[in-house]
């Protein structure tokens, strides 16, 4: 199954690719998986399990289809592979121990991989030229 989802995910990544900017993308990315991550917490806040685990499925698959793009061979781009593979692999073990989690630690831990995978999201839309979801909620607030 791991396999139907990276080539799940590679194959959207490279669909999306063809139409804007490779970091555009990635921005987007990062942005449906916070969708989920949040539609997984509030899932389990209202007591709805099929509906958590359909959003922790799909914040996988990002994750999964993230990871699966990266370029480990390339000389110049191993050490931030490597380094983001670290990464898609802790969130992702971090996002099903929130699943697996009962209530409030559920709450907490889905709360902390939205704060990692904002940190992130933010990074890459920096350098994206995309703006921030963090400066937009400030000038609301």
């Amino acid at each position: 199954m791991s396999q139907n989802v990276h080539q799940i995910g590679a194959q959207a990544y490279a669909a999306a690719r063809r139409t804007q900017p490779p970091l555009r993308v990635v921005v987007e990315l990062y942005d449906a998986m916070l969708a989920a991550v949040a539609r997984a917490k509030q899932a389990k806040l209202e007591g709805l399990p099929e509906n958590e685990f359909s959003a922790v499925q799909r914040a996988t698959q990002i994750l999964l289809g993230l990871d699966g793009v990266l370029d480990h061979d390339a000389p110049r781009a191993r050490t931030l592979a490597d380094n983001l593979h670290v990464y898609y692999k802790t969130t992702l073990t971090q996002l099903h121990r929130a699943r697996a989690a009962k209530s409030p630690d559920a709450e907490i831990r889905y709360a902390s991989v939205q704060r990692q995978v904002l940190t992130m999201r933010e990074a890459f839309a920096s350098v994206a030229g995309v703006p921030s979801l963090v400066h937009k909620a400030e000038k609301t607030a």
